[in-house]
């Protein structure tokens, strides 16, 4: 009986990425036991480890640019080796947090996809250095090659470089990650903490997670162990295809890795190739996905599917083509779209100058647009710390759980915003309040409450005195310094 039971459970089973393939209780079995280690001598050779020299100031918390500390969310598993001169690793004592160190050399990996030498890698591995190293095997006499950067995307946190080298050079073999089904089997190559040419597996945890610093794209999760020196490496089907690069973990945990879905990188390569950097559409706009509650709100069919606009940046060309905040795109350029990531692909993936319409819900009636896309802006200064100043006792304070102040050209520069802003900071946030429960951060600038401007904290708690829910549009600057603009639902009932 038990024979039978196991002959039951295995008929169930069908495994269509590997050599497993059970169709009946009375088919054999055919298992390849050996899969991950013909995957690896395949691909392996196309995987090289890298080694960067920095002479100038590095930062020893951070990792040689890697991401943040560990602490953060997410960090950049770039593994960076500060040296006194010594042959041993520095201390914060001897060199201090962003002291010139002599040499301060990094490593990660990087994977062929050219024969002429080129290799895809994450820009946080050779940014900032002064010398890049390329190693082809763990064989110990080799002699580093070096290597020069041929374009870089900050944007996507890609870095395409180049070795001149007589060696015969195999390129990987670059997959689709939008077929890529959530538990499929995964391998992962990297150079983790320096010890080489390593390999683990594991599966696709999930698609499309977000991160703070990842704006224009969406994450590949992985169970796949990846550690620091990991970074740049590939993440592989059981084809032995690339379908991510690996960028980063969850310092919290073990068995949280991320990667850069290489279709991303499939589309922006030309651009690297051609002129070492890409040039994205952008229509000046920040945009939420539209949940049910902000859809009831703004009068909008129930089965609308669409992104939410959070702010329209003025002189720009969604503000010239006449689209506002709470306007509803569902859209862009003859494409659907359903969610804030599909307007930002679809808005970058236009060429600069060209012209495309735009469709939108404003107050449940449908508009068209027609608007010119312009070169997306480059990044801005890092943010400032939050402002942290005493409690206040304001009419509204005991509804929302919110302590707020008015925005001083002070506290703006502080906090990373333009000058002349408008609006009130968050200070404080009481635990399990309406205002904790909506999300809301220390530091949040309010710049509306139910669409209308906010300019003080008289303006700001006057307006919360019903116990009803209300729209608050937010300003928040996020780790990379951007200004992202969200609407919430702040329920006082």
């Amino acid at each position: 009986m038990m024979k039978n039971f196991f002959l039951l459970i295995a008929a169930a089973l069908t495994f269509t990425q590997g050599s497993l393939a059970i169709t009946s209780a009375d088919a054999a079995v055919d298992f390849n036991p050996n899969i991950f280690v013909d995957l690896a001598k395949k691909v392996v050779p196309s995987v090289v480890n890298i080694q960067t020299v920095s002479k100038g100031h590095r930062s020893f918390r951070n990792g040689g640019g890697g991401g943040g500390s560990q602490d953060d969310l997410f960090r950049k598993f770039f593994e960076d080796f500060l040296r006194n001169g010594t042959g041993r690793r520095a201390t914060p004592d001897e060199d201090g947090e962003g002291a010139p160190a002599p040499e301060g050399m990094a490593l990660g990996t990087g994977f062929i996809i050219d024969a002429s030498g080129l290799i895809l890698t994450n820009n946080h591995v050779v940014n900032g250095a002064d010398e890049i190293k390329i190693i082809f095997t763990e064989d110990l006499d080799e002699t580093p090659t070096e290597a020069k950067v041929v374009g870089r995307d900050p944007d996507l946190d890609l870095a395409l470089i180049k070795v001149e080298t007589k060696k015969k050079l195999t390129p990987v073999a670059l997959g689709d990650s939008d077929a890529l089904q959530v538990g499929e089997y995964v391998m992962a190559v990297g150079n983790p903490f320096g010890q080489g040419h390593s390999v683990t597996h594991g599966i696709i945890s999930a698609k499309g997670r977000r991160s703070p610093d990842f704006a224009l794209a969406s994450y590949l999760q992985t169970d796949a162990p990846i550690n620091p020196g990991n970074s740049g490496g590939p993440l592989l089907n059981l084809k032995g295809e690339v379908i991510g690069i690996n960028n980063a973990i969850d310092a919290r945990a073990q068995g949280i890795g991320f990667a850069i879905p290489i279709n991303f990188a499939k589309s922006v390569l030309t651009q690297l190739k051609s002129t070492g950097t890409v040039s994205r559409g952008y229509i000046g706009i920040q945009v939420n996905d539209l949940n049910a509650e902000i859809a009831q709100r703004v009068n909008a069919p129930k089965d609308i599917r669409g992104c939410f606009v959070a702010h329209v940046y003025p002189g720009e060309p969604a503000e010239k083509a006449g689209l506002r905040p709470y306007d509803i795109i569902t859209e862009f350029n003859a494409k659907k779209v359903t969610s804030a990531n599909d307007l930002i692909l679809a808005v970058t993936a236009i060429s600069v100058g060209e012209t495309v319409k735009v469709k939108a819900l404003r107050s449940g009636k449908e508009k068209l647009f027609e608007l010119k896309v312009a070169l997306r802006p480059s990044s801005k200064p890092d943010p400032r710390s939050r402002s942290k100043s005493a409690p206040k006792e304001e009419p509204g304070k005991a509804l929302s759980g919110l302590d707020v102040e008015e925005v001083t050209p002070e506290s703006a520069k502080e906090l990373g915003l333009r000058p002349n802003v408008k609006g009130v900071v968050v200070n404080d946030i009481r635990f399990e309040s309406p205002g904790d429960k909506a999300a809301l951060m220390r530091g949040d600038l309010i710049v509306e409450v139910d669409r209308k401007p906010v300019k003080n904290e008289s303006d700001f708690y006057s307006l919360l005195r019903a116990k009803k829910s209300y729209l608050i549009r937010v300003l928040r600057i996020d780790e990379g310094g951007n200004e992202t603009f969200q609407v919430v639902v702040l329920d006082l009932k």
